[in-house]
């Protein structure tokens, strides 16, 4: 079943505060891997506080690259 925007917003939103691992297209056979925790919802973004002690501290993704399928979100 394909989900549109408001369903994929609202399935991110009910996850909030959970452990999420965000899974990117970064190119031809190239992804970046993000774990982290969920910590705000917007209407068009939402925010991942990432685990690493790397810069930068969050990510922020927009519902649209799920719908796209440019990135594939898991939670733990």
């Amino acid at each position: 079943m394909q989900m549109n925007l408001p369903d994929i917003r609202s399935w991110i939103q009910d996850h909030l505060g959970s452990d999420i691992k965000v899974v990117e297209q970064a190119g031809r056979k190239r992804t970046n891997e993000y774990d982290g925790v969920l910590v705000e919802v917007f209407p068009a973004v939402f925010i991942v506080d990432l685990d690493s002690s790397e810069q930068p501290a969050h990510a922020s993704f927009t519902y649209t690259k799920i719908l796209t399928k440019d990135i594939q979100v898991t939670f733990m």
